[in-house]
């Protein structure tokens, strides 16, 4: 928005400050008009800001912990440029802000744009935050368009977050100073939001699913009370369900006080019928999701209660008595697999690092598991790595779901595991949703005969577990499952990944990227994934026999022609065109629309950046 632009906004403002009215119509655009109307019904001082402060939110909830890793990844992408990163709850509180040291980081301050402060639009009138909230929708206000004078030196993108439900979790925004505004402001903010959103939705999906697979297992080899507890549930067998409720509130709040800590560990609590030990065993994920409380009763309380029903000498962990009401005990069950990177395999970010943690602890205790992830993620090779690592003397067995004999051959491998010895054996079903109609059959049969010495996985390549078809009811049979993120989501293994395909296509070269190269590959969206990777490669070093991979080897779509030096701000705004070109083909009309900016302004960019024929 240029300087005359904002002139005649100014002065439309002012005149709806002074008289509750627009000046001339098509000046301001609707939404912005609207904002300013609720502005002044609340009562917003359009010359001073008063922002309410809460320093007890939950700056440590499930929002902003799922927000975090999105939150870094978008402010590294932004480094180097006065841009400021915010995250907001519900009720427009701030919970996140990542902004550099600086000049913009002292403005920020000086309008309390800052963790504690509320920039709902009853209280800081029109801005990003505040008029997203209001409408549910993505919004961008510029200079002038703000309500307030004290914020018309900033431009702000905002865009909702809904939760799993649904229901609107939050806002993130992106500002910066007016002068630096820029078109894909609210489409960064959009894409920021929605990152967050799958997060919430994976952790939510599989932390409640981890928890109720540990429940079961615990309740499949103990008759004693278990319960599994979480944020927003609490699960209880037959025999915790014939506890006392005084019993149950005394074990579910001392399991509750105790289970923050990502190791399993012992507490003592006394019941009605004396004491008990309680074994709290942490279900994992990125985080801790939720315990699982297994309550043993002390041989002696047995006696007293005439518990006849249950064995007069249950078995004792290893390790010392614990030796008072209030003591741990030094004893713990194995922690689960460390979280660390899958061998032979290139990647070390925290998505990786919970997949081979997840991968590991289901191959250890041979549960069934659904691995899902889109095509050329790395499913089956890190299934495999999993294999080799934890079990190194099992048979590897892999069937194709694309097969047309892949029904008849799980059959028969079913009817193998229901013999006397089966020996181990690690079943792998990759395309699992392309199992014709008999398959599902097949595969139901042989999750009811393995033997706790095989390990079935089915790979389903999709973003998502199919919801319809033959194989959408046989999912649920799995004891647990694993979602694969994609490479664009793990922007920190790209360089990695790409040095060790380089290695792998040209091991007599040695040949690297160079810096610029591997900022263009990080920035891409790889919608092929680790496969699409390792074909871009492939043609870079055709392009250049000798040497490091420089930017002008990659495809088309990797380098613009500007000679100028990119800001960050500027190399994400390129990014998002050529991801959208590339989604819609080289369709401008389409990719403008796809983007919420016009046919005009997107030429206008292609231009700035030199790129031409990307998508075609």
């Amino acid at each position: 928005m240029d300087g005359r632009a904002q002139s005649a906004l100014g002065r439309a403002r002012e005149y709806f400050v002074d008289r509750g009215s627009v000046s001339a119509s098509g000046i301001v655009r609707p939404e912005i008009v609207d904002s300013w109307e609720r502005s002044r019904r609340a009562g917003v001082d359009a010359t001073h800001l008063d922002l309410p402060y809460e320093p007890d939110l939950d700056f440590d909830g499930s929002l902003a912990n799922c927000a975090r890793p999105v939150l870094d990844d978008l402010a590294e992408r932004l480094s180097g440029m006065s841009v400021a990163v915010v995250l907001t709850d519900a009720d427009g509180r701030v919970l996140e802000r990542r902004v550099g040291e600086g000049e913009l980081q002292r403005r920020l301050d000086a309008i309390s744009l800052a963790p504690g402060f509320s920039y709902a639009e009853e209280f800081a009138g029109t801005n990003g935050v505040g008029t997203s909230l209001e409408g549910a929708i993505p919004a961008l206000v510029v200079g002038a368009e703000h309500f307030s004078e004290r914020l018309q030196a900033f431009a702000c993108a905002g865009a909702p977050v809904r939760g799993p439900d649904g229901a609107l979790a939050g806002i993130l925004d992106v500002t910066c100073l007016r002068s630096e505004a820029n078109d894909l402001m609210r489409f960064l903010a959009q894409q920021a939001a929605t990152d967050i959103e799958d997060v919430l939705r994976e952790r939510g999906g599989v932390g409640i699913r981890r928890v109720m697979a540990a429940f079961r297992a615990t309740c499949a080899r103990t008759r004693g009370p278990v319960l599994a507890l979480t944020d927003d549930l609490v699960m209880a067998n037959r025999a915790a369900r014939a506890l006392s409720p005084l019993d149950q509130d005394r074990v579910t709040m001392r399991a509750l006080e105790l289970g923050e800590t990502a190791r399993p560990h012992q507490d003592r609590v006394l019941l009605a019928d004396g004491p008990a030990r309680l074994m709290i065993t942490p279900v994992p994920a990125e985080r801790p999701v939720g315990v699982v409380v297994e309550v043993v009763p002390s041989r002696s309380s047995l006696r007293l209660a005439g518990r006849e029903d249950l064995p007069r000498d249950l078995p004792a962990p290893p390790g010392p008595e614990l030796p008072g009401p209030s003591s741990v005990s030094t004893w713990a069950p194995p922690a689960p697999a460390a979280d660390r990177p899958l061998p032979g395999l290139p990647g070390d970010s925290r998505p990786w690092r919970s997949v081979a943690a997840a991968l590991r602890t289901a191959a250890a205790a041979a549960r069934s598991t659904v691995v899902v992830g889109e095509p050329g993620t790395g499913k089956t090779a890190a299934v495999r790595a999993v294999h080799g690592e934890t079990r190194p003397g099992a048979r590897w067995i892999a069937i194709d779901g694309t097969d047309p004999e892949a029904a008849v051959t799980l059959a028969g491998y079913a009817a193998e595991a229901s013999t006397d010895e089966p020996g181990p054996a690690t079943v792998v079903v990759r395309h699992t949703e392309a199992l014709d109609e008999a398959g599902p059959g097949a595969l139901t049969a042989l999750l009811g005969e393995v033997p706790s010495t095989w390990w079935v996985v089915g790979l389903i390549t999709a973003e998502r577990a199919p919801e319809e078809g033959p194989v959408s009811g046989v999912l649920g049979g799995f004891a647990t499952s694993v979602l694969v993120e994609p490479l664009r989501r793990r922007p920190d293994d790209v360089p990695v990944i790409a040095a060790a395909v380089l290695a792998r296509l040209a091991p007599s070269r040695r040949a690297r990227c160079t810096p610029e190269t591997a900022a263009l590959l990080i920035g891409a969206r790889w919608p092929g994934n680790v496969t699409q990777l390792t074909g871009v490669l492939r043609r870079a070093l055709a392009a250049r026999p000798a040497g490091d991979i420089e930017p002008g080897d990659l495809p088309a779509e990797f380098a613009s022609g500007t000679r100028r030096r990119l800001t960050p701000l500027e190399t994400a705004e390129r990014d998002l065109i050529v991801s959208a070109l590339l989604e819609a083909n080289g369709n401008r009309k389409q990719a403008a629309e796809a983007l919420g900016i016009g046919r005009a302004t997107l030429y206008r960019r292609l231009r700035a950046f030199g790129i031409s024929d990307v998508g075609r």
